[in-house]
């Protein structure tokens, strides 16, 4: 009986040993299931409220890309500029300047481009407009002469700075349903530090001294900046001859143009050099995309498309695949 006894308390004791071993891992998971729960709370809170959508007027389709991702249907948003519209030089018509005195909420770049677009927003009530570059630290803008490169923005890792200072302005005009905002920015977030760490990984099938950008403006500059490129703008006399130099050395196969700017020149610049100081082989890569979002219904028609196609471009002009026929078979 004795023995029966002991056993029975020694099982007992191994019970509540386990017990308390299993105590923190229970507690632990009823605070899980209570912290998805919230966050579910959060992601669906608005979601069945019924509000009269803002009305939004931005400056590029780009902008306009930020405001519908991170406020969704609870918006209507009107670009000025539509689809293969360049803001370089953009004058605003009488229309454009209603539309922006008419709307409840002006988003823009700032940064310099489309002066005249960011002379009509100013004239609204501060609360009634935002600026997308003033979240970004002074110290991450490229600058020139003292001239800010108002290209800058569209880094990513700046681009979440201007959805973070979006947010909060969005979450003040659309308070019913700032929980889905909230969520929609963690998300959008999560999508450009993936997009980052994609391009980082594919960048390093390129050598540093590869990483050439021979083209007629500074558009990319901050791509240059952050993948590590050189960039030459061949308008510069200093530059075309650096770039002559360069693409003989590394074999460089294509200069860039870009969609909306530089007015030709690099064509012009290859057609008077190629055969002569330039290898004849060198080409004009496919033109990329950095003003304005393409199709809609492509990948190019948002923002993160837009960047993955210029990232390809990119490596295929200075990397393009073999010919049918040219690659030798192990």
């Amino acid at each position: 009986m004795q023995k029966f006894i002991d056993r029975w308390c020694s099982r007992g004791s191994a019970l509540v040993r386990n017990w308390r071993r299993m105590l923190p891992v229970l507690v632990l998971a009823g605070v899980a299931s209570v912290g998805v729960q919230a966050q579910d709370e959060v992601l669906r809170y608005g979601s069945e409220k019924e509000i009269e959508p803002l009305t939004v007027v931005t400056d590029t389709t780009i902008s306009a890309d930020l405001v519908e991702n991170i406020a969704g249907s609870f918006v209507e948003v009107e670009a000025v500029l539509e689809r293969g519209e360049s803001p370089i030089g953009h004058e605003l018509d009488e229309a454009d300047r209603e539309s922006i005195a008419g709307a409840d909420l002006v988003v823009y770049q700032g940064l310099g481009l489309m002066p005249a677009f960011i002379e009509a927003a100013e004239a609204r009530d501060e609360t009634d407009r935002v600026v997308l570059s003033a979240g970004i630290p002074d110290f991450r803008l490229i600058r020139e002469d003292g001239t800010v490169n108002p290209h800058t923005y569209h880094s990513p890792s700046l681009v979440q700075f201007a959805v973070d200072h979006l947010t909060v302005n969005l979450k003040k005009k659309l308070e019913p349903v700032a929980g889905e905002i909230e969520g929609n920015r963690l998300r959008i977030n999560i999508e450009l530090q993936s997009l980052m760490r994609e391009t980082e990984g594919l960048m390093e099938e390129l050598p540093r001294n590869e990483r050439i950008l021979v083209t007629d403006n500074d558009v990319f500059a901050y791509f240059a900046k952050d993948y590590h490129f050189q960039l030459l703008d061949v308008t510069r006399e200093e530059d075309a001859d650096e770039a002559i130099e360069l693409i003989e050395q590394n074999e460089t196969a294509n200069v860039f143009r870009v969609d909306g700017a530089g007015d030709g020149a690099i064509e012009e610049w290859l057609e008077a050099h190629r055969g002569e100081d330039v290898p004849g082989s060198v080409e004009l890569a496919p033109a990329l995309t950095g003003l304005w979002l393409g199709d809609a219904n492509r990948p190019t028609g948002t923002y993160i498309g837009m960047f993955r196609q210029n990232v390809n471009d990119i490596m295929l002009g200075l990397r393009p695949l073999p010919a049918a026929g040219e690659g030798e078979i192990e």
